[in-house]
């Protein structure tokens, strides 16, 4: 049994947290092997972001336009959640992360919190690997299009729009130590490593493009538009650029 609920407090997030970091391949929007060399810095790179995003719903400390559907089991445990953010129509939303305890799958969690979504707005986009596309059609959405190592799927009315907005992180404090160490550590090989994850983010995105061609998706795909919300930070990715 689990019940769904809006309602967010202090002493879910680091209940949410774990759950991100036990689901971080699956969140990440790289291409990445389950504790990879460089799961250090997608695991930094998972926390940053979905900690600033419960935080932000919680005190509105960047103002975004956040929400965060939670599934509590019986005991009021934390065991799936949905970051949700308002798109710039109202009737418009992009899901950033969506994650379910891998002990409570296939029990109809994530179509739950999907349901209270789609409650609310009328059209949402959200990003996935390739291997989680068949639970989304089975959940009523539809593949819209290709964002470099993910495909775009879409739900509510054919060809709307859904800008999804993002929190340009990359630049923050705990990424950029995560990203110091892990050049420590691995000293003069850090440098192959990260250009061997930019090798494997071109393939994943050639082989992302190639299943939207054959699926049928027209040239006017729903490419979600990703808006930086602090134009202040410049978005360097620290994992898909290569260094020379």
């Amino acid at each position: 049994m689990f019940t769904i609920t809006t309602e967010l407090t202090k002493a879910d997030a680091p209940q949410i947290l774990k759950l991100a970091r036990a689901n971080y391949v699956d969140l990440i929007f790289k291409h990445v092997k389950p504790n990879g060399p460089t799961s250090s810095l997608c695991l930094a790179l998972i926390e940053v972001e979905v900690r600033e995003y419960v935080n932000d719903a919680l005190t509105k400390c960047h103002g975004l336009p956040v929400s965060v559907v939670l599934a509590k089991d019986t005991n009021s445990k934390v065991i799936g959640f949905a970051i949700v953010i308002g798109g710039k129509k109202s009737t418009n939303c992009g899901i950033n992360y969506a994650a379910v305890q891998k002990d409570h799958r296939r029990q109809g969690i994530l179509r739950a919190m999907l349901d209270n979504v789609k409650a609310r707005y009328q059209s949402i986009n959200l990003t996935c690997n390739l291997d989680k596309v068949p639970y989304y059609e089975a959940l009523g959405f539809r593949v819209t299009g290709a964002q470099q190592v993910q495909v775009v799927m879409s739900w509510g009315p054919e060809m709307v729009e859904t800008d999804m907005l993002v929190l340009g992180l990359d630049d923050h404090v705990e990424i950029r130590e995560a990203q110091a160490i892990f050049s420590r550590v691995h000293g003069n090989k850090a440098r192959g490593m990260i250009n061997k994850i930019y090798e494997m983010q071109k393939q994943r995105t050639a082989e992302v493009e190639a299943f939207v061609r054959e699926v049928g998706v027209s040239g006017k795909t729903v490419i979600p538009e990703l808006l930086q919300w602090n134009g202040s930070q410049k978005i360097t990715d620290p994992l898909a650029e290569p260094r020379d």
